[in-house]
C-alpha cells in the first residue's frame, strides 16, 4: 500500500508534493502555490526542474535530485536502521529525516504545521558534545529523537547549531542547523587543520564565504565550518536554497565522472544558461585551486549552486577542499596505500590531477565559453594569488612542512608551465583509475568509509 504523501516547502511556501510511484519510484507533483509564490518555468527548486504546475516529473531527475538530500554510505545504513527504514527507500528516509535538508528545501507530512512555526534548539554541555564526537559513528549527523536532521555525503560529521550565548546545541523538532563538525580520521595527519588550510586559500581569493575553525573535542581534532545555505537574521535563521551539481545537471546519478558521472563541461553549462559570466570565472578559479592543493575529490556533489527567492542563481562558495593527493600509505587492512589520483572531474579530459598544466585549465574554461584571454587571466591570476597567501595561511592553521612543501611545489609547477606534480618525487600520474603507474595500490580521495578505504571504482555498485 503507497504511503501517505509528502509536502515539499521551498522558502515559506508548500510548492509540491512527493508521492511514491510503485516500488521505490517517486513523482514529483508541482502545486498552483508553486506558480502563484514564484512563476512559471522558475528553477527556483532546481535547475533540472523548472516550475510547472501541469507537469508531474518523475523519473531520473526526481530520483537524483530527491535522492541527493540524503546521507550516502555507512551514515545512511546507521540511520536507515535506526528510523527502521529499509535499504534504498530514499521515500521512507526523506520522511523520517527531512525537515532540515541542504538548502531550504523541507520535507514533511502533509498534515504538518509550516515550516519555521516550531523548532527550538537544546543546548549542550562539553561532556554532551563530546560524547556526541565520540558516539558518532553510532550516531550519524547526531539523529535522536526530535533531532532528524538530513545532509548529503558519507564523511562523519555533526549538524548542529549555537544559542545567543555562543552555546553548541542540538536544532530540534525542524529548527534549522547552522554548523557542520567533522572530526579527523586519525590515520589522516592533520586533515581537519588541512581543510581550514584549504578554505583559508579559497576565503582569500573570494572563493568562499565560509567560516571555519578547528577545535579538539574528546581527543579529536574537528574542523568546524558555517553552513553557506544558512543566514542569521534577526528574527531568526533563515534558509537559503541550494543544490548540487548532480541535481542541478539531473541526468546522472553518479557523482564521478569515471564513474560515469557529469563533467565540469556540463556543470558550466547550467551556470551559462542560468548564471552568468561570474559564475564561469569563479568554477575555472576553483577548479585550479583543487589541481593547486592536490584536491583530487573535486565530484559532482562538492560543486553546487545557491537558488535566491527570485528564480537567479550563483555558483557557491567553496566547501570540502582538502589536498587529498598529499596523503600517502595509509594504513588498513590490506596494507599501505595511497589516496587515488584520479580526478572526480575530468580536467580537458585527462584523469589525473598530476598530469594537469595550466593549459589543461586554459582548455577546459574555453571548453565552456570562456575567452581565450579570461581563461588564461583567471588560472594564472588563481595560481599567483595564492602562491602569496600560502605560507600566512599554513602558519595560521599549523600544518605540516611537508604539506606546505607539498602545495608550493605544485603551485610553482602549474606557474612554470609544468605538470602539476612536476616537483614531487614519486608522484605521477596512474595509468588508470585505482591503480599507480608504479604499481602502488590506490584508494579513492572520498572518505567514505573512515573505517577502511575502499577502492572508488566499486562504490557505485
Amino acid at each position: 500500500m503507497a504511503r501517505s504523501p509528502l509536502a515539499v516547502w521551498l522558502y515559506g511556501a508548500r510548492i509540491g508534493i512527493l508521492r511514491e510511484q510503485g516500488y521505490r519510484k517517486l513523482r514529483f507533483e508541482f502545486l498552483r502555490e508553486s506558480e502563484e509564490r514564484f512563476r512559471p518555468g522558475s528553477p527556483v527548486l532546481s535547475a533540472s526542474m523548472p516550475i510547472d504546475a501541469q507537469r508531474k516529473p518523475n523519473g531520473v531527475p526526481v530520483r537524483i535530485f530527491f535522492g541527493a538530500l540524503l546521507p550516502e554510505g555507512a551514515a545512511r545504513s546507521r540511520i536507515s536502521e535506526k528510523f527502521e527504514v529499509a535499504p534504498g527507500d530514499d521515500f521512507g528516509l526523506l520522511a523520517a529525516i527531512g525537515r532540515d535538508c541542504a538548502g531550504a528545501v523541507v520535507i514533511q507530512p502533509e498534515e504538518a504545521p509550516a515550516p519555521g512555526t516550531g523548532g527550538h534548539l537544546i543546548p549542550m554541555t562539553d561532556d554532551e558534545l563530546a560524547h556526541a564526537i565520540r558516539t558518532i559513528r553510532d550516531r550519524p549527523l547526531g539523529e535522536q529523537d526530535g533531532v532528524r536532521i538530513s545532509l548529503p555525503g558519507a564523511q562523519e560529521k555533526l549538524v548542529l547549531a549555537r544559542t545567543e550565548g555562543g552555546e553548541w546545541a542540538w536544532p530540534a523538532d525542524g529548527a534549522p542547523s547552522t554548523y557542520i563538525l567533522k572530526p579527523q580520521d586519525m590515520r589522516y595527519e592533520a586533515y581537519a587543520a588541512s581543510e581550514a588550510f584549504c578554505l583559508d586559500l579559497a576565503r582569500s581569493i573570494s572563493l568562499t564565504t565560509v567560516e571555519v575553525e578547528v577545535l579538539d573535542l574528546a581527543g579529536r581534532p574537528t574542523v568546524v565550518v558555517s553552513r553557506y545555505d544558512r543566514r542569521a537574521e534577526a528574527n531568526g535563521v533563515t534558509r537559503i536554497h541550494q543544490e548540487d551539481a548532480l541535481q542541478a545537471i539531473g541526468k546522472r546519478d553518479k557523482k564521478y565522472e569515471g564513474d560515469g558521472g557529469p563533467s565540469l563541461r556540463d556543470f558550466a553549462e547550467v551556470l551559462s544558461r542560468l548564471g552568468s559570466h561570474r559564475d564561469l570565472v569563479g568554477l575555472l578559479s576553483l577548479t585550479t585551486l583543487n589541481v593547486l592543493v592536490g584536491n583530487a575529490d573535486a565530484h559532482a556533489k562538492n560543486f553546487s549552486i545557491l537558488h535566491q527567492v527570485d528564480g537567479s542563481i550563483e555558483l557557491a562558495p567553496a566547501y570540502d577542499i582538502t589536498p587529498t593527493t598529499y596523503y600517502r600509505q595509509i594504513p588498513t587492512s590490506r596494507g599501505l596505500v595511497d589516496l587515488d589520483d584520479a580526478l572526480g572531474m575530468k580536467v580537458n579530459h585527462k584523469k589525473s590531477i598530476h598530469s594537469i598544466t595550466e593549459v589543461d585549465l586554459i582548455a577546459e574554461g574555453k571548453s565552456w565559453g570562456l575567452g581565450n584571454r579570461d581563461a588564461d587571466e583567471v588560472v594564472r591570476e588563481t595560481v599567483q594569488l595564492v602562491t602569496g597567501f600560502i605560507d600566512d595561511a599554513a602558519n595560521r592553521w599549523g600544518i605540516p612542512e611537508s604539506m606546505t612543501k607539498f602545495v608550493k611545489n605544485r603551485a610553482r609547477a602549474l606557474s612554470d608551465g609544468e605538470q602539476a606534480s612536476a616537483y614531487e618525487s614519486g608522484r605521477r600520474p596512474s595509468n588508470r583509475r585505482g591503480s599507480s603507474a608504479f604499481g602502488q595500490q590506490h584508494v579513492p580521495a572520498d572518505l567514505s568509509d573512515q573505517s577502511e578505504p575502499t577502492d572508488r571504482s566499486s562504490e557505485s555498485h
